[in-house]
């Protein structure tokens, strides 16, 4: 691991293979559960809940140890990232940084803003929602990480996700449980900006931390995770219809091959069927289309 507290990035070896990153590109998240040691996990609930005094590496620039005091009470508490024990174990998780290097490339840039989600249960489910200024595309620029610090099975109402749901706008049906990020204490979830989420309904009592931060990527896309060997773009397996199209563009923008990306569209590559006794056409097309990310600009974004 090499971290530079200057510019706030880190490198280290990548740790997903292809078939990894192309789930990624499918479902929009990945869960890593109880990564984070439990002391860690106790000196950040201490924290949030304002217990000890606070220990900044460094006063950012602009700002004084007040500010940091003040909204160290807020719901954007982002002075724990200044904290040397919580860039350590928390936001240089091994497990993390190695997703995120895989993810975003070489020199990953460090959160500059945090979120806290804290709800005393039981509570009520929120609405599914995409995340503010989110964006529909290819790209991956950015990912968004929530940490959980405490137990969170499902009855303490942890975050549901809808996968694919970055792919193609989803549906706010309040009765689609999705998928729930449960876990033991130290629980990450790694998702696209654009993934459709919510808290869960919680029937337990108590208090429920969550906080929630982005890292950046700072280099061009490049295929340099663990490259599998006899792994076939021709032949890999993207989904069905309608969604293996903006599966296969994200996963070749990660590649770096974004701007080679052409389809055919009908049944032609990426899309396949178990059934059918040859390879689909259409694969390495020079001409042709590219999926309509946008449909009705349903992210308020012009072209």
């Amino acid at each position: 691991m090499k971290y530079d507290h200057e510019t706030r990035t880190f490198d280290c070896e990548p740790t997903l293979t292809d078939s990894q990153v192309l789930e990624f590109c499918k479902t929009g998240y990945l869960l890593l559960p109880g990564a984070v040691p439990d002391e860690i996990n106790r000196r950040t609930r201490d924290y949030l809940e304002g217990k000890g005094p606070a220990n900044p590496s460094y006063i950012p620039a602009g700002m004084t140890r007040e500010d940091l005091d003040r909204i160290r009470t807020t719901h954007e508490p982002s002075g724990i990232l200044l904290e040397d024990w919580f860039i350590e174990h928390v936001l240089l998780d091994p497990q993390v940084a190695g997703a995120l290097r895989s993810l975003l490339g070489r020199e990953v840039g460090l959160p500059v803003l945090v979120s806290k989600h804290s709800v005393e249960c039981p509570a009520s489910p929120q609405g599914w929602h995409y995340d503010a200024d989110h964006v529909f595309g290819p790209e991956v620029n950015f990912i968004e990480v929530f940490y959980f610090p405490q137990d969170t099975p499902v009855e303490l109402g942890p975050t549901d996700l809808m996968p694919g749901s970055h792919l193609i706008p989803a549906q706010r049906d309040t009765t689609n449980p999705g998928v729930a990020a449960a876990g033991p204490a130290g629980t990450f979830g790694i998702h696209v900006q654009n993934l459709m989420h919510r808290r869960g309904e919680s029937t337990a009592t108590g208090l429920r931390h969550m906080l929630k931060y982005n890292y950046w990527r700072t280099v061009a896309p490049v295929r340099d995770w663990i490259i599998e060997p006899g792994f076939d773009f021709r032949t890999a397996y993207y989904g069905g219809h309608h969604t293996a199209r903006y599966t296969a563009h994200m996963f070749y923008w990660l590649c770096g091959m974004g701007k080679d990306y052409r389809i055919i569209g009908g049944q032609a590559w990426p899309w396949r069927s178990v059934n059918q006794i040859g390879p689909s056409y259409g694969f390495g097309a020079k001409q042709g289309y590219l999926p309509n990310w946008r449909k009705n600009n349903p992210d308020d974004y012009a072209l």
